[in-house]
């Protein structure tokens, strides 16, 4: 199905064009996996996690150790390898990096790869990477410790010009990451269905139907015009869930910020030591039950202060679906202990939001173009 959004119908384009023997290649090695360490940096982390969080979480799923648990045995992962090969058996270290060049992931490559080279062992432990450019140092690592899976994002020469031309390309990495999204959670639930790998793909090209679907149908809603005229207002914006809804929270933020810093406004995400919301302030939440406590909390307290909220559910006729001015509600159906899709396809679903905004701004004489987004973004992070 065909998105009327010009980037949603790229990124299936992007993803009918990777290589099904890679495809093949990564599934296999994640699904032989004993424990998959995530690696990326920014929203490129966030698609990844969304992904490995749910195969951590389904029947006969995966052990996933995060550099940043607590937990983790050792400073890096040539501390970390051979204890985690001890406990879990191979040590898949699976990175998300569009360009390759993505500082982390860069450095656990080069640590694990120099640890392999080592002790000359590959059986035990691989490096494995989905990015745009194999020929990267990431990629170039990935094909000789692992296994590489190249998709395609934005070519660096089509950098928008105008903010017209967000609609059809994305801003910054949009494309890559939201494509790189759907292969994750389309390898999750392949492995919950025991399938063999022809399956990633076919689950990619539904789940990309279901997104195509839904942000047509969300960029006409009320939802929209009522969250874009908040975010028109001179106020600031915050966004909250807990767990895989802070992973959306995030990269939503991230990308909305962009805009809203160079309008004068910030953006903040709850949990991460925002400051206290003012009367007028927007609060975007996501919540697939609606009924989280905590953020059921936070909800009550924004509104008590005289702001505004706007949900992301995934019930009909919950606690967050009744507190919020408006709400939105994206269908899912996961199994009882399958892969939940709700979480990738309300990053899809909130993917538009900055593009909007930066149309609305145009409306009103201000021009918004991407150099502009990124200068600004280059010298606030």
């Amino acid at each position: 199905m065909a998105s009327r959004v010009g980037y949603i119908e790229r990124i299936y384009r992007n993803i009918e064009a990777v290589d099904p023997q890679q495809v093949e290649n990564l599934y296999n090695c994640i699904r032989n996996a004993g424990v998959i360490i995530p690696s990326g940096e920014g929203r490129s982390k966030g698609a990844l996690s969304i992904a490995c969080s749910e195969m951590a979480k389904m029947r006969r799923g995966k052990v996933v150790v995060d550099r940043s648990d607590i937990g983790f045995p050792g400073k890096g992962l040539s501390d970390a390898a051979p204890i985690l090969k001890r406990r879990f058996g191979h040590v898949c270290l699976l990175i998300n990096s569009g360009n390759g060049r993505s500082l982390m992931p860069l450095l656990d490559a080069q640590d694990l790869a120099a640890y392999i080279a080592k002790t000359n062992n590959n059986r035990d432990y691989s490096i494995n990477a989905v990015t745009s450019d194999p020929e990267s140092p990431i990629g170039v690592l990935s094909s000789k410790f692992g296994n590489t899976l190249v998709l395609k994002g934005r070519e660096p020469t089509e950098a928008p010009t105008e903010s017209s031309e967000f609609k059809t390309s994305g801003i910054l990495e949009d494309l890559f990451i939201l494509g790189s999204g759907i292969i994750f959670q389309s390898l999750a639930q392949a492995m919950y269905e025991e399938a063999q790998p022809p399956r990633v793909l076919e689950v990619a090209r539904a789940l990309y139907a279901d997104v195509a679907r839904l942000v047509d149908d969300i960029v006409a809603s009320d939802f929209y015009r009522f969250v874009v005229d908040g975010l028109e207002a001179r106020s600031a914006c915050f966004f909250a869930g807990l767990m895989s809804s802070k992973e959306v929270a995030r990269m939503t933020a991230v990308r909305l910020a962009h805009v809203k810093r160079a309008l004068g406004d910030e953006v903040y995400v709850a949990g991460e030591n925002p400051p206290a919301p003012r009367a007028g302030d927007l609060l975007i939440v996501i919540s697939y039950s609606g009924e989280t406590e905590v953020v059921v909390s936070w909800c009550r307290g924004f509104k008590r202060l005289g702001g505004r909220i706007a949900a992301i559910v995934g019930r009909e006729g919950s606690t967050l679906a009744s507190l919020a001015d408006h709400h939105y509600v994206v269908r899912a159906n996961p199994e009882a202990e399958g892969p939940n899709d709700f979480y990738i396809k309300a990053a899809f679903a909130l993917s538009p939001l900055p593009i909007l905004l930066v149309e609305r701004a145009e409306e009103r004489g201000l021009r918004l173009p991407e150099y502009l987004l990124r200068w600004y973004h280059s010298v606030t992070s």
